[in-house]
């Protein structure tokens, strides 16, 4: 491996393991924060809002505990990396290609991405439902709401469903954030670009093609 290649490969390395745990624990607590508010609130609350908003908010919670397993799997694949720079001439250790880390970056974002619109059309509905209610109570004199049937009061617990998904959107925002760090850090500049690049030099043979500091040069992080 060439000076080059291996400053590019160390560079890709630290990055992968720092933003990997960064986007860890970040989600990790975020989603169970997230997951107890949710669970809380649907045990205490007695007038329950609509079905499509609770649903929603938990997908997001399931995508972003999968998104947690996700992460923890670039520290691993960083870790494999490391093996692979500190190995001596000659000793065998697991390589690892840089498509093979683009991949599973790119698949990390699809997971944030569909737990953050999952999330979204929950918290449109949730608002929508805090709205109805709040002009519910607008119209109901005081002696009416105290004895009507269908009075359906804004509580404290109807706000934690909106704190268990802000949570949420919070935790899958700074794992794709980190994320489309990663790709850019390990795509060498060139973000999502690199996808096609390394498509196109796949059919020419095993290299895949990088841009850093020294110029133009052919890259295998396994070779």
């Amino acid at each position: 491996m060439g000076e080059a290649a291996r400053r590019a490969l160390s560079r890709a390395t630290g990055a992968v393991r720092r933003y990997g745990w960064l986007s860890f624990w970040a989600q990790l607590t975020l989603s169970v924060v997230g997951g107890v508010i949710l669970l809380f609130s649907v045990a205490f609350t007695s007038q329950s809002g609509p079905k499509a908003s609770l649903y929603l908010t938990l997908f997001g919670i399931l995508a972003g505990f999968l998104s947690t397993f996700w992460n923890f799997g670039y520290t691993r694949t960083a870790m494999k990396m490391q093996a692979y720079l500190d190995a001596a001439p000659g000793q065998e250790v697991p390589k690892v290609k840089k498509q093979q880390v683009v991949d599973m970056v790119t698949r990390g974002i699809f997971i944030n991405m569909a737990g953050l619109a999952a999330t979204l059309a929950g918290v449109q509905a949730l608002v929508g439902m805090l709205v109805a209610k709040t002009l519910q109570i607008s119209s109901y004199p005081f002696m009416a709401a105290a004895t009507g049937a269908n009075y359906n009061p804004v509580v404290a617990l109807d706000v934690f469903l909106v704190q268990a998904a802000t949570n949420t959107l919070l935790g899958h925002f700074v794992s794709l954030a980190c994320s489309l760090w990663l790709l850019h850090v390990v795509g060498e500049g060139q973000g999502l670009r690199f996808q096609a690049t390394a498509s196109d030099a796949a059919a020419a043979g095993p290299a895949v093609i990088g841009k850093g500091n020294a110029g133009t040069y052919r890259v295998n992080y396994g070779a």
